[in-house]
């Protein structure tokens, strides 16, 4: 009875071991008759060497003929040459090898050649020049996303693409992705984070370009002292129209922050609470004739009820419907009004931290902070907290907003529509530090205002917990470039993944062999997945699978801050930044940080000297 066996792949019966002694043979036979012919030729006294190969070594075994020297010559240089040229390929085969992993294999039956073109370098630049986005000849086109592992070509998203990042923690996905993004950014940078890695790695570095760098604080993650402010309030503007809108979107980044707990939200306090607060904030952005109180005035309001200052500064200014509001509130029974009063108290407990003070208040002494400044000189805003009770989330959220919404209002007055450099927004541990609950449903329009966002979470469950399933959804819908990197575990997610990567045909091989020796080969074609939900789970460390838009997914081998052009500056940003670092002479001498480092580094242009058009929020 024959025996089979199935072999995975390949697309030839392998030949047996007699075969391959055979055409060994053959090479060898041909070499020796070639050599002796050569050696023959340039022998002093040529013989008469027959061509029938049995015949010359008949002739050789009689003495009739003699092997020449040239010819032994030849053999050796023949030996010589096949060496080198196995050993140069083992060489080259193994440099090839180095740093690929078993998964690298995946690579041929996923996005890669033309499929994936608008990711490359030509494509992105192609992309950029359609968006009328000017670039210098060494300006990165887009965002860095990592090297395809099947053609080895850097891949970048473009100037109009949203990125959405979800990467396992302690897998590199800030320095692989977070900092190389504003490395190489060619405009103003806004970043969120919950650490000062970022901030150390980066600083120095977009300072050498001539952006102003802004580290937001009020925390001391990063351990920033509070040179400038910004005042809420100032985004709320009521000198300006829509001031009611802003004022209850300041209002829900305080209702919907992180206060350390999963409770549930109370279907009538927290809706009331949040509308006290859009009432509380437009009666302090209004104010007196004196203009406008500080945002820490709400605080006070919030714990005195009695305190009906706020209604009569709304009427006095004729916003007569907010007052109205704010009116029945304050004049409900007492127990119902201490239910909404002490729900909105909690919601802006922050503004009760006297460290928090300095950052939002002139009280701190340092220069306000203006956002159509910031966008203007292309500057860097570093936005810090922690999660938990005592959060500066709300602020940070609300800090992010008022920028973006800037920007949204300046491309709206720009050509196109759109901002003429690129606005990158990092929204680093975006689910706990950026409780921005509207984000999925503005996600799609900041790609066509010029303005680059990428959300980094830790897994989809934790996107699901801040925006709801139906929000996590809209937010992968719309955006263009989706990452998976490693670690992450989540069953029901990559079982998804994985049905979107879909299968890939395999030819299966079966050997049958018989009694007598005789062999016989069959091929079929069969599917396999392509990365089952185990692979995914365990994807290995410096992998991530890219899905874009339009193009088949791609596997990519992530590229780390210290191997690109700006790894010498970073390193010598994080050593400056050092918490541990001793003061030096420089330090007192007021001595630049990277020194001569930055002199190669590529500067923003100066900004318009003439006064910059006062644009505020919408």
């Amino acid at each position: 009875m024959a025996k089979k066996k199935k072999v995975a792949d390949p697309a030839v019966p392998t030949p047996d071991v007699g075969l391959y002694l055979i055409y060994a043979g053959f090479v060898v036979l041909g070499t020796l008759w070639l050599a002796l012919h050569l050696g023959n030729m340039l022998a002093g006294s040529p013989q008469n060497v027959p061509v029938n190969p049995i015949a010359i070594a008949a002739d050789l075994a009689r003495g009739r003929l003699q092997w020449p020297g040239a010819a032994t010559a030849i053999v050796v240089l023949v030996i010589m040459s096949a060496v080198g040229y196995f050993v140069i390929r083992a060489h080259l085969h193994k440099r090839a090898s180095a740093g690929q992993l078993p998964v690298d294999a995946k690579a041929d039956v996923m996005g890669s050649g033309a499929a994936i073109s608008m990711l490359t370098e030509s494509g992105v630049r192609e992309k950029a020049r359609q968006l009328g986005v000017q670039l210098g000849y060494e300006d990165v086109p887009g965002v860095p996303i990592g090297v395809g592992v099947a053609d080895g070509v850097m891949l970048y998203g473009s100037y109009e693409d949203l990125h959405l990042d979800i990467w396992g923690p302690r897998q590199g996905k800030s320095t692989s992705r977070v900092i190389p993004a504003i490395l190489t950014a060619i405009g103003p940078v806004l970043t969120t984070s919950n650490k000062r890695d970022v901030v150390d790695a980066t600083r120095d570095v977009r300072e050498a370009k001539g952006s102003p760098t802004y580290v937001f604080d009020p925390q001391g993650v990063a351990g920033e002292e509070p040179t400038w402010f910004w005042d809420p309030l100032s985004w709320v503007d009521a000198k300006r129209e829509g001031c009611e809108m802003r004022a209850a979107r300041l209002a829900g980044h305080f209702a919907d922050s992180d206060d350390g707990r999963d409770t549930k939200t109370d279907a009538f306090f927290d809706p009331e609470a949040e509308d006290l607060l859009a009432g509380l904030f437009l009666a302090a952005a209004v104010g007196d004739g004196n203009g406008s109180r500080q945002i820490v005035q709400v605080w006070e309001w919030v714990t005195n009820p009695q305190d009906t200052e706020p209604i009569e500064l709304l009427r006095a200014a004729r916003h007569h419907y907010t007052a109205s509001g704010l009116s029945s509130q304050y004049n409900t029974d007492p127990r119902t009004r201490s239910g909404i009063f002490g729900t909105a108290k909690k919601m802006i407990r922050c503004l009760k931290l006297s460290n928090v003070h300095p950052w939002i208040t002139k009280d701190g002494g340092g220069r306000e902070f203006d956002e159509l400044a910031f966008l203007e000189r292309n500057g860097t805003l570093y936005s810090l907290s922690l999660e938990g009770r005592g959060s500066a989330a709300p602020l940070v959220s609300a800090l992010t907003e008022a920028v973006i919404d800037v920007a949204m209002r300046k491309a709206s007055r720009s050509a196109g529509g759109r901002l003429a450099i690129p606005m990158l927004a990092v929204l680093d541990e975006a689910a706990n530090v950026v409780r921005w609950k509207d984000l999925p449903k503005q996600y799609s329009h900041f790609g066509s205002r010029g303005i680059v966002v990428m959300t980094v979470l830790q897994s989809w469950a934790q996107g699901a917990r801040c925006w709801g399933d139906s929000g996590m959804n809209a937010l992968w819908s719309a955006a263009n470039i989706k990452v998976l990197g490693s670690g992450v575990d989540d069953t029901h997610f990559l079982q998804e993944r994985s049905d979107v990567l879909g299968d890939y045909d395999v030819i299966s091989q079966s050997v049958s062999e018989s009694k007598g020796g005789n062999k016989s080969y069959s091929r079929s074609l069969s599917s396999s997945k392509t990365f089952t939900v185990n692979g995914l789970a365990t994807l290995p460390r410096g992998r991530a699978i890219v899905f874009p838009s339009g193009a088949p997914p791609v596997l990519v081998r992530t590229v780390p801050w210290w191997e690109g052009e700006y790894a010498t500056e970073v390193k010598k940003s994080i050593s400056q930044h050092d918490p541990q670092r001793k003061t030096e002479i420089t330090d007192l001498l007021g001595a630049p940080s990277l020194e001569k480092s930055t002199l190669s580094l590529k500067k923003f242009p100066p900004p318009d000297q003439g006064h910059i058009e006062e644009v505020r929020p919408l």
